[in-house]
């Protein structure tokens, strides 16, 4: 037997308590669309995505958007294909393999996507500067006055010397300035530029980048023959 993923989707519903037949109440509700798992499915709601979750071994995308976006669409392609091995469980090893093997192009698809339509460049430039200055000066003044009334006093005339001795009048100032100055300065930047190109062919090119993945899902985990 033939086993399709909504054969499987639908006995894991099942498992769950979900009728498409009969409600809680006992009430007949085969004719009415909104109980029918089809319509469970297509919604891709909690329950259907904790399923498809579930076959691919809660392996996820980085973005859960990017990886509810990715799985909802893997459903809806492979949903009535008849799967490629004996038991669920070989197929979802291989499902796995798959998808591990293509992760990073599955990741690079959806994160990179505008990049690839509007053919964007982006470039970064940092700089760094360092400037350092130092300015040291040292200033010496002596003033000295002395007056003796007699010739006969003895005067000290060193003029290094701060000492004048036997005058009546003795001045001495001496001012001593040191100044040291040191500036350093740091100068650090970071430039980032983007270009965009809005090219119609390139949106060609790439339109086709989820179907070229899907396909390789579908040789390595479907049956070819219907």
């Amino acid at each position: 037997m033939t086993v399709q993923l909504y054969d499987y989707i639908r006995s894991e519903l099942i498992k769950r308590g979900f009728n498409e037949f009969v409600d809680k109440d006992g009430n007949l509700i085969f004719f009415d669309t909104e109980h029918q798992f089809l319509t469970k499915i297509l919604s891709f709601d909690e329950e259907i995505s904790t399923i498809v979750d579930k076959l691919f071994t809660s392996e996820k995308l980085e973005d859960a958007d990017y990886d509810q976006h990715f799985k909802r669409t893997f459903l809806m392609r492979f949903l009535h294909r008849p799967i490629s091995r004996q038991s669920i469980e070989a197929f979802r090893v291989q499902l796995l393999y798959t998808f591990l093997a293509n992760r990073r192009y599955i990741e690079s698809i959806y994160q990179d996507l505008d990049k690839y339509i509007h053919g964007t460049s982006e470039s970064k430039q940092v700089n760094s500067q360092k400037n350092q200055q130092k300015n040291d000066s040292t200033a010496l003044t002596d003033n000295r006055q002395a007056y003796a009334n007699l010739p006969q006093d003895n005067v000290q005339l060193d003029v290094d010397s701060t000492t004048m001795d036997y005058a009546n009048d003795n001045t001495i100032s001496r001012n001593k300035q040191t100044n040291s100055q040191n500036t350093l300065t740091f100068s650090d930047g970071e430039t980032t530029n983007e270009t965009k190109t809005h090219q119609l062919d390139q949106l060609f090119r790439v339109n086709g980048l989820e179907e070229q993945l899907f396909n390789e899902f579908d040789r390595k985990c479907f049956k070819q023959t219907w």
